[in-house]
């Protein structure tokens, strides 16, 4: 039976939300173990634990819980605008990590294969494109490790800062120091100036980031790890999900004579140094698209749109760290 307080509603218990709430009104939710109170446009859960530490209180982000001064990385529970219910994410809250923590894994790849045969890794908003190698839809905890290449869903989770990160391939079983947590083998960087969230279509790319090129660090030192093309190390405009040159499977963007991919399927996830005939050149990716540097790991995308081999890692040399396992992480 409610209990009325002024204009105010005490619901009692419930395992849903009760109708044509008021603002201020509370129930408790049976299924949740969770009290909830109406804020006057949506029902939310009041904390009874730490932020992302379930469904029922899930962060918007990574970057949220550290703002809360938790620092233990792990598996938290993201929700994003609440397009979609909230899922777990692998979150690196380690304030000495990149530059600061709050960042989120993304999507993986474990370097040791051809990304056509298990789940190709992309950076999407879409559930069509999620998943991992040992199943489909959002990808559990187990799945989620640095052995097994993945993609969770991104819709509607802000982000302002971008890394691709390539790492070690050492104790791939479980996340470690052996791989995510170290030092990177290489990286390269991006920033907005303002939030961002993944578009939603089969293809597309980013708005162009305000600052690239940035030395990161880690553990308290800047790391000298940079991918550079063409002796640049500015030389990132923005990602994608690309098409083919022809708009196969999706018209909304594509790679720039990207006709020759064998070891990955269109769209493919990239990154890029410009824009040709409105379409990404010069791209980068999770591995080679063919034979001519490694179809498994690290490598620019040789498809036609490629770098052409006319990259280097600072500090390694020409083509420094191809073919490692790489992670996409946004914050």
């Amino acid at each position: 039976m409610p209990f009325y307080v002024g204009n105010r509603v005490l619901h009692g218990t419930a395992t849903s939300n009760p109708g044509s709430p008021s603002e201020g009104d509370i129930y408790w939710h049976s299924t949740d173990n969770v009290f909830k109170y109406y804020d006057g446009t949506a029902w939310q859960t009041v904390a009874n634990e730490a932020l992302g530490e379930s469904p029922g209180f899930a962060a918007t982000n990574a970057a949220a819980i550290y703002a809360t001064g938790n620092r233990t990385d792990g598996y938290y529970w993201i929700k994003g605008d609440g397009t979609r219910a909230a899922r777990l994410m692998y979150c690196i809250l380690n304030a000495t990590w990149g530059g600061g923590g709050g960042w989120m894994v993304v999507a993986n790849h474990d370097g040791e294969k051809e990304p056509h045969a298990g789940h190709q890794a992309r950076v999407t908003a879409r559930t069509d494109q999620i998943g991992s190698d040992d199943g489909s839809g959002n990808p559990g905890q187990a799945s989620m490790v640095p052995e097994k290449s993945f993609s969770v869903d991104m819709v509607g989770v802000s982000y302002t800062k971008f890394m691709h990160v390539a790492y070690s391939s050492t104790g791939m079983s479980s996340v470690s120091s052996s791989n995510w947590l170290g030092t990177p083998l290489a990286y390269y960087y991006g920033a907005h100036n303002s939030s961002q969230t993944i578009p939603t279509t089969v293809s597309y790319k980013t708005n162009n980031f305000d600052t690239v090129g940035s030395t990161i660090s880690w553990g308290g030192s800047n790391v000298s790890r940079r991918l550079s093309q063409a002796g640049s190390y500015t030389w990132l405009e923005a990602f994608c999900v690309g098409s083919d040159n022809n708009g196969n499977p999706d018209g909304t963007f594509s790679l720039f004579s990207g006709t020759n991919a064998s070891t990955a399927d269109y769209p493919v996830w990239c990154s890029y140094r410009e824009l040709s005939s409105g379409k990404a050149s010069y791209t980068f990716s999770f591995s080679d698209a063919g034979s001519v540097g490694s179809s498994t790991g690290w490598d620019d995308f040789q498809d036609g749109s490629g770098m052409g081999d006319d990259w280097e890692v600072e500090g390694l040399g020409d083509n420094g760290a191809r073919g490692a396992a790489s992670m996409i992480v946004l914050q």
